[in-house]
């Protein structure tokens, strides 16, 4: 189940992918977004968090959406850094989650400021 739907990530966020693709991927991101939080949102249940935990969620799933679709291709690549040419492309390290979860700064953020990422909990 994703944390956001379509109206929000277009009406809200302003996203600019298309239904089917959007909704594939906020389910995808959402899955994502558990690993990242420990599954405590899940274990808590989303409508039992605050409100602003809930908006830096939603933002985050958004995020995190944007992000698969854009580098989704070269995320579950088995290597760390792909170069041809001139061109080179490789994942910092500092995008590196929980369950090695390659994720976009914003989205890292976002979750960071909800207190569902410490290992301490």
């Amino acid at each position: 189940m994703a944390y956001v739907d379509y109206e929000y990530y277009k009406d809200t966020y302003k996203g600019t992918l298309d239904e089917d693709e959007a909704t594939k991927l906020l389910e995808e991101a959402s899955d994502e977004v558990d690993k990242l939080t420990y599954g405590r949102i899940r274990k808590k249940g989303f409508n039992n968090l605050t409100e602003y935990q809930q908006e830096l969620i939603k933002r985050a799933v958004c995020y995190q959406a944007d992000f698969i679709s854009q580098y989704g291709q070269y995320l579950n690549m088995p290597i760390t850094g792909y170069s041809a040419g001139d061109i080179s492309l490789s994942f910092n390290k500092e995008n590196k989650g929980p369950g090695g979860i390659v994720a976009d700064k914003k989205t890292l953020n976002c979750l960071s400021q909800t207190g569902l990422t410490s290992r301490r909990l």
